[in-house]
């Protein structure tokens, strides 16, 4: 019984120093979909902040799984509130997900979110990041 409760416990469990990496990586993200001039949702969410990184947040996160990939959830939260940007009304706040992956190489942050292989160009331009509006 013991054994289950840890295990559950475990399942949603991100460690303090791991959470700042995993907010990094998806701020990251984002900034790398925007410097394409993707129209998403959350480069809108970003580029609502007007450049201000101060303004945006990560919260609620949480993970399924305790090592290896991780498949996480948490809310991106803009203060200010909602903004009107190009004739559209974008949100201060997203429901997202992402699967995350550790990188083991350079400086970058611990924990990267996990882009797909887009065939038949070959490019990782496809990202695990799914953002919307509650």
């Amino acid at each position: 019984m013991a054994l289950l409760l840890a295990l559950a416990l475990s399942t949603a469990f991100v460690a303090p120093r791991d959470v700042e990496l995993f907010h990094e990586s998806v701020l990251a993200e984002i900034s790398h979909h925007e410097t394409l001039r993707s129209r998403s949702v959350e480069v809108n969410w970003y580029r609502a902040a007007g450049g201000d990184r101060s303004r945006l947040h990560v919260a609620d996160f949480k993970c399924d799984q305790p090592v290896g990939r991780r498949t996480c959830q948490f809310t991106l939260v803009r203060d200010g509130g909602p903004v009107e940007l190009r004739g559209e009304t974008v949100p201060d706040r997203l429901s997202c997900s992402a699967r995350f992956q550790r990188n083991l190489r350079g400086n970058s942050p611990a924990w990267l979110v996990e882009r797909r292989l887009r065939v038949p160009r070959g490019s990782f331009t496809g990202t695990t990041l799914r953002c919307e509006a509650p």
